[in-house]
Formats: C-alpha cells, sequence, structure tokens
C-alpha cells in the first residue's frame, strides 16, 4: 500500500504518468499507474502553503564501451527513476525509451525496474544487465566526464530494409542439416498461419518451444573465379514452432507464412533478424559479385546480391560496401604521358545477411546493371 501511495502521489504531482517506477517493493508499471490515477478523486483545495514537491533527480552513471567498442553509459537505478526520467537525462528526451528498450527473455517483465538494477544505455538501446556484463562493459574505460549525458555520443545510422525476413543464403552445411515439413491432417496440400503440420524431427532432435524458419532453395551460389559452391538463394517462407515431439517426428504449428507453403519446404532452426540495421565502419575487404537472383542483371534499390566473402574476411551485417569498376590508364595529350584514371563508382550495397565464407548485400543505389563478377570494397560512403 505504501508503494501505490507514493506512486500516485508522483504522478499526480508530475501530472503526467511516468512510465515505470523503481520503488523499495513492487514497481508501479505503466497500465497500474495509467489506472490509479483515473480512479483518484480530483485534486481541490490543497493548502497554499504545501510547496511542490522537488522534482527527482537521476544520477548519471559511468561510461564504457560494449564489445563492439561502442560507447554507452552504466545506469544503476535509485528509489523513484522511472524509465521516462532516465531516458530523459541520458539522451535528452523522455519519449525515446518505448523504441529503444530491449527485452530481455531471462526477465519476467522486462518494463519493471527496481532499485540496484543496472540498466546500459546508448543513443540507440537500453537494456537491463547482470553484475559479470556491467563489469565488462566499463572494463572497456571511461568516456570523458564533461560529457553531459550522451549528448558528446554520435548517434547511428540505421537502414532500414523491411524484406529481411524474407532474404536469405542457406549454406551448404546448414541444408545438409535441414529437415522437411512432411505431414498435414488433412487432405490440403498448401497450408499456411495457425496450420498443424508435422515435421521430420523427433526425441533427441527438437523440443517443444523450438522455432524453424521455413525454406525454398532456389538457384546455386558459386564463386564466381573458383566455381566453388557457397549454398542456395533461398526463399524464406515464414517460420513454425514445435508443440509436440513424437520419437521420430514432431508436431508443430505455423507461426507465420508469407506465401502458401508445402509438403517437401525445409526447415532450418530460426534466426530472428531486425529489419533496422545498424550501418558498421567500412570493411578492409574486397571480393565480387557471385549472384543475382533469378539472373538479374538491372538491379534496382533493395534488390540484393550474393557477394563471395563472407564473415571470415571481415564483412558482418552491416558492412557498407561500394561496387567499382577499374577504368585503367589514359593518355594526358598536353602532358603526353599515361595516367591512371580513378575507379568508377557505380553502386552502393549494405551487407544483410552473412556466414563464414558468403554474405548477402541489399543495393541501396546504383547508377547501371550490375553483373556476376563485378568487384566490390569497403566504403565509408553509402549514401548515393
Amino acid at each position: 500500500m505504501k508503494s501505490s501511495n507514493l506512486a500516485l502521489a508522483c504522478i499526480l504531482a508530475l501530472v503526467i504518468t511516468a512510465p515505470v517506477l523503481a520503488e523499495d517493493a513492487a514497481p508501479v508499471a505503466e497500465g497500474d499507474a495509467m489506472e490509479a490515477a483515473a480512479s483518484a478523486p480530483q485534486a481541490s483545495s490543497a493548502p497554499a502553503s504545501d510547496a511542490a514537491p522537488a522534482p527527482h533527480q537521476v544520477q548519471l552513471g559511468p561510461a564504457g564501451q560494449d564489445e563492439s567498442g561502442r560507447p554507452g553509459r552504466l545506469h544503476t537505478v535509485q528509489r523513484g527513476d522511472t524509465l521516462w526520467d532516465i531516458s530523459d537525462a541520458y539522451l535528452g528526451t523522455p519519449w525515446v525509451w518505448p523504441s529503444i528498450w530491449t527485452d530481455n527473455g531471462t526477465i519476467e517483465n522486462p518494463h519493471r525496474i527496481y532499485p540496484n538494477d543496472m540498466i546500459w544505455i546508448t543513443p540507440h538501446e537500453m537494456r537491463k544487465v547482470s553484475a559479470s556484463e556491467a563489469e565488462g562493459l566499463l572494463a572497456g574505460g571511461e568516456m570523458p566526464a564533461s560529457l553531459d549525458g550522451m549528448a558528446g555520443l554520435e548517434k547511428p545510422r540505421i537502414y532500414t530494409y523491411s524484406e529481411i525476413q524474407s532474404t536469405g543464403f542457406v549454406s551448404v552445411d546448414e541444408l545438409e542439416g535441414a529437415a522437411a515439413v512432411m505431414n498435414f491432417p488433412s487432405p490440403r496440400t498448401w497450408f499456411t498461419d495457425h496450420d498443424k503440420i508435422v515435421i521430420g524431427l523427433g526425441e533427441g532432435e527438437t523440443e517443444v518451444g523450438r522455432q524453424y524458419d521455413i525454406l525454398r532453395t532456389a538457384e546455386r551460389v558459386a564463386d564466381p573465379a573458383t566455381g566453388i559452391l557457397f549454398g542456395y538463394h533461398t526463399e524464406y517462407l515464414g517460420w513454425l514452432e514445435v508443440t509436440e515431439v513424437h520419437p521420430e517426428t514432431s508436431w508443430a504449428i505455423v507461426r507465420l507464412s508469407r506465401s502458401e507453403l508445402t509438403f517437401g519446404d525445409k526447415i532450418v532452426p530460426r534466426r530472428a533478424r531486425s529489419a533496422d540495421i545498424e550501418v558498421g565502419p567500412s570493411p578492409e575487404v574486397e571480393g565480387q559479385i557471385a549472384f543475382t537472383p533469378n539472373r538479374r542483371f538491372d538491379m534496382a534499390s533493395t534488390d540484393v546480391v550474393y557477394l563471395n566473402k563472407g564473415a571470415q574476411h571481415g564483412l558482418e551485417v552491416g558492412s557498407p560496401l561500394e561496387i567499382f569498376r577499374p577504368m585503367g590508364t589514359s593518355v594526358d595529350a598536353v602532358k603526353d604521358e599515361r595516367l591512371a584514371l580513378p575507379d568508377h563508382i557505380i553502386a552502393k550495397l549494405l551487407v544483410v545477411d552473412v556466414n563464414d565464407e558468403s554474405a548477402v548485400a541489399v543495393v541501396t543505389h546504383t547508377l547501371t546493371e550490375l553483373a556476376r563478377g563485378d568487384h566490390f570494397r569497403g566504403t565509408d560512403d553509402v549514401n548515393p
């Protein structure tokens, strides 16, 4: 009762609803606070001598770096802190926290915060961390103490690729380990969302709750120089979740389908991928386009190409690249000498999927048609 009364008092004093309040006991979640405010009697004749409580001050925590070297700050929750206040203090606006809060699957309700909880904060992420994670984040060194909140941090460049879940590549090894959609308890041969199906994985191979991408392989992807097979251009059709496991096969529910599914479609462990891709630094790598889907040559923005380099060569999701064609040399008629010409930059790419030996990149800009064998390299400029 004491916690609820204090939360209600804070709401009425601040007028607005603070999203999550850190109390000594159970905190007040956003929905609870709104209901409490709606059912409370209207404020009337409060004595003029009663001064309004001083606004809560968030104490800024130390700065550090994550495993990728990106800077941030570690906040230790104090009594009275809300995610609204924390976002305002560190990021300069209270409104941003819902869009960057990262749920932690191990926390039953991640939107409740308590005193002594530790929250890692960057311009693009807020998440709870354990004591051991916090120690690692602070081990990277401090930023200058003069920085006010996160004001001195460079905000990340984000590219939104809405087709990310339907675009991809399956390696030879992944395909060898795939199972299949086997049966359906009705005479239909096509099925879709919420249908119950049988898959070719049984006891010791899967478990209830495990999720799988459903895919259909299309064309081979091979290195243009060596002919070595990397894998297959793949159409991702949706995903399913296992509901019952039996000795040799299992029941599963289709949670999402992007097109009609059928018997024989393959399943591989699900990879949940974000459509918001942070543009990273330029990689020191050069390679070639290994494949264009459906053998297309006239590429437009949001089309994808497959590359003959991957994670072991320095590529990662978010790596910015450019396609270039060497211009060779030409004779300067005035100087009467042969001079090297600059490369012709014809397209910009961003890596959206990667495995050890190859990668998939979206075409963010192109001046002309692209072809298998065209050369790419890292770039710091992803703009047209």
